[in-house]
Protein backbone atom coordinates (compact mmCIF):
# COMPACT_ATOMS: atom_id res chain seq x y z
CA UNK A 1 0.00 0.00 0.00
CA UNK A 2 0.91 3.11 -0.87
CA UNK A 3 -0.07 6.51 1.27
CA UNK A 4 -0.63 9.27 -1.25
CA UNK A 5 -1.04 11.91 1.55
CA UNK A 6 -1.81 11.39 5.60
CA UNK A 7 -3.59 13.77 8.00
CA UNK A 8 -3.61 13.09 11.87
CA UNK A 9 -7.06 11.73 13.09
CA UNK A 10 -8.47 13.69 15.89
CA UNK A 11 -8.30 11.47 19.47
CA UNK A 12 -11.27 9.24 19.65
CA UNK A 13 -11.30 7.21 16.10
CA UNK A 14 -11.03 3.49 16.26
CA UNK A 15 -11.64 1.32 13.56
CA UNK A 16 -13.83 -1.50 15.10
CA UNK A 17 -13.26 -5.25 14.17
CA UNK A 18 -15.74 -7.54 13.63
CA UNK A 19 -16.23 -11.51 13.20
CA UNK A 20 -19.51 -12.37 11.49
CA UNK A 21 -20.49 -9.08 12.26
CA UNK A 22 -19.84 -9.26 16.12
CA UNK A 23 -17.34 -6.52 17.41
CA UNK A 24 -14.02 -8.79 18.44
CA UNK A 25 -11.21 -5.37 18.83
CA UNK A 26 -10.84 -2.24 18.49
CA UNK A 27 -7.72 -0.45 17.16
CA UNK A 28 -7.08 3.59 17.20
CA UNK A 29 -6.97 5.27 14.08
CA UNK A 30 -4.06 7.92 13.97
CA UNK A 31 -4.36 8.96 10.71
CA UNK A 32 -6.28 9.44 7.81
CA UNK A 33 -4.64 8.95 4.29
CA UNK A 34 -5.38 8.32 0.43
CA UNK A 35 -4.49 4.95 -1.04
CA UNK A 36 -5.17 4.26 -4.65
CA UNK A 37 -8.14 1.56 -5.06
CA UNK A 38 -9.43 0.04 -7.93
CA UNK A 39 -11.97 2.97 -8.95
CA UNK A 40 -9.28 5.97 -8.10
CA UNK A 41 -8.25 7.52 -4.46
CA UNK A 42 -9.65 6.01 -1.20
CA UNK A 43 -9.70 7.15 1.86
CA UNK A 44 -8.68 5.04 4.76
CA UNK A 45 -7.84 5.07 8.10
CA UNK A 46 -3.97 4.53 9.04
CA UNK A 47 -3.41 2.04 12.31
CA UNK A 48 -0.67 0.05 13.44
CA UNK A 49 -0.60 -2.90 12.48
CA UNK A 50 -1.66 -5.16 15.06
CA UNK A 51 0.14 -7.80 14.41
CA UNK A 52 3.52 -6.37 13.73
CA UNK A 53 3.76 -2.96 15.47
CA UNK A 54 6.30 -1.78 13.63
CA UNK A 55 4.26 -0.81 10.45
CA UNK A 56 1.64 1.51 9.84
CA UNK A 57 -1.31 -0.04 7.62
CA UNK A 58 -4.49 0.74 6.29
CA UNK A 59 -7.25 -0.99 8.89
CA UNK A 60 -8.68 -1.95 5.74
CA UNK A 61 -6.05 -4.29 4.93
CA UNK A 62 -5.53 -6.02 7.94
CA UNK A 63 -6.94 -8.83 10.04
CA UNK A 64 -6.77 -8.26 14.10
CA UNK A 65 -5.28 -11.24 16.18
CA UNK A 66 -8.66 -12.14 17.12
CA UNK A 67 -9.24 -12.73 13.29
CA UNK A 68 -11.70 -9.62 12.93
CA UNK A 69 -11.85 -7.23 9.25
CA UNK A 70 -12.81 -3.86 9.91
CA UNK A 71 -16.49 -3.68 10.79
CA UNK A 72 -16.84 0.27 10.28
CA UNK A 73 -14.82 3.18 12.02
CA UNK A 74 -16.45 5.25 15.19
CA UNK A 75 -15.76 7.82 17.23
CA UNK A 76 -15.77 8.42 20.74
CA UNK A 77 -15.18 11.15 23.35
Amino acid sequence: MTISWMIAAEPGWRALFAVDGEEVGRSRVIGWGSVAGKDGPELVGIIIDPNDPTRLVSAADVTDPSGGELLRYAFSS
